[in-house]
């Protein structure tokens, strides 16, 4: 009889942290969906260097307000800055709403110069907005210019 109670109370348990955890999972996907929602609405706004207003917004500043925007995320000014928050994710498990960042202009530079919001991603392959120097756009990861410059990837929606 100890032991049923024992099993029962364990599986009621686990059942527990299951669904903790699937919550969790349909909250970061709700806010990945309504960041880009939110992004979208930005489509040919302007580049403005140093901008973070919908008067003109440089990339760092495109990704901070959507974030602040959106869903309440406050992040850094710089995309140096936000490099370094959430955590590092493989390409192959990109998700809508991660940060990709990029080479800036000197494609021989090592040094993070741009960022992006992932919108879709499939094995590697993904597209993003952000604000180019055309303005803001979405582009895909496979274009000539961004293949060779991506550098890497971070979650910030559901790492906190």
């Amino acid at each position: 009889m100890k032991q049923l109670i024992y099993i029962t109370f364990f599986a009621i348990l686990l059942t527990g942290c299951a669904t903790a955890k699937q919550t969790a999972q349909r909250k970061s996907e709700r806010e990945a969906k309504e960041l880009i929602e939110f992004a979208n609405k930005y489509i040919g706004t302007h580049y403005v260097a140093g901008g973070t207003t919908p008067k003109g917004f440089d990339c760092s500043g495109f990704v901070q307000y959507s974030f602040k925007n959106s869903i309440g995320y406050s992040l850094p000014r710089t995309t140096k800055e936000q490099a370094k928050i959430g955590t590092e994710v493989k390409k192959k498990k990109l998700k809508q709403g991660d940060l990709v960042f990029f080479k800036g202009k000197n494609d021989k530079s090592k040094d993070i110069g741009h960022v992006g919001i992932v919108t879709k991603a499939n094995k590697g392959e993904f597209y993003f907005i952000h604000a180019a120097s055309s303005g803001v756009r979405v582009d895909n990861s496979k274009s000539s210019y961004y293949k060779t410059r991506y550098i890497k990837a971070r979650r910030i929606i559901g790492s906190q």
